[in-house]
């Protein structure tokens, strides 16, 4: 039975979030869905969970809000629309439908094999807030993701997304720094890995979990901070699962030069 025909069970909750300084103009709201639908009535197992905490913009500069609100359905939920609940009930609604037929798989091949079937449970987890970042209006939400889906291990993310307040822009790499800005952004993240790593060589880096033969890159997944720039590495970047996420903040000043 899909999502859409059931909502009268399934809890979707809005809760308002004030913004700070900004008030009402850039004020965002949580779209958040928890549940722990059964593959069968009556068992725990297989389960589907999921636990979503989303941010969504409705201030009353909705040409941020909508452009905002475009970005995150399409980003997380792969659907270009303003609504991020309708985008979010459409996943839900597909991710279900996967984890049935997959356990339905399961099922038959057990049966034509003549073993007891393994449940495959799926969980979802995504968690967003927002930060305002430096003097040049721009804001940054923050996405924390978990996702398993019966493998040896879940996997999580994270991301951020920038944006400008003017038009609800995202910022990239490309259209914040100068160009060539890799040429001075690569050493300096070198070094910072070495200082977080505690390793005083790239030779080293192997021994603390990381790939030392592979070249270092600026990652694209970034958050600009009050007075740094963190650039976010997850899982197999540039380290194995074991190692986890690496943020490594640079202070803006030691890279002022290549702001635009």
């Amino acid at each position: 039975m899909k999502l859409l025909r059931s909502l009268a069970v399934l809890a979707f909750v809005l809760a308002a979030v004030a913004c700070g300084e900004k008030g009402d103009k850039y004020a965002f709201q949580y779209v958040t869905f928890k549940e722990t639908l059964p593959y069968t009535q009556g068992k725990d197992h297989p389960s589907c969970v999921f636990d979503l905490n989303v941010l969504k913009a409705h201030g009353t500069d909705t040409i941020f809000a909508d452009a905002f609100n475009v970005d995150i359905s399409y980003y997380l939920f792969n659907k270009r629309t303003t609504d991020v609940r309708g985008a979010m009930v459409t996943f839900i609604d597909s991710i279900i439908d996967v984890f049935k037929e997959e356990n339905r798989e399961q099922i038959r091949y057990a049966k034509e094999e003549g073993f007891e079937p393994r449940d495959i449970d799926y969980e979802y987890i995504i968690n967003t807030e927002v930060h305002y970042g430096n003097h040049r209006d721009i804001i940054g939400h923050f996405i924390k993701m978990y996702q398993y889906t019966g493998g040896a291990h879940g996997g999580t993310f994270i991301t951020c997304r920038n944006y400008r307040l003017e038009d609800g822009s995202v910022v990239t790499l490309d259209n914040y720094f100068k160009p060539d800005y890799e040429k001075v952004l690569i050493p300096v993240l070198e070094k910072k890995l070495l200082e977080y790593a505690e390793c005083s060589s790239r030779d080293e880096l192997d021994e603390h979990g990381y790939f030392s033969n592979e070249p270092m890159f600026v990652s694209q997944n970034f958050e600009i901070r009050k007075d740094t720039i963190d650039f976010i590495y997850n899982q197999y970047d540039i380290a194995p699962y074991s190692t986890g996420i690496t943020t490594l903040s640079v202070p803006e000043d030691e890279i002022r030069s290549i702001i635009r």
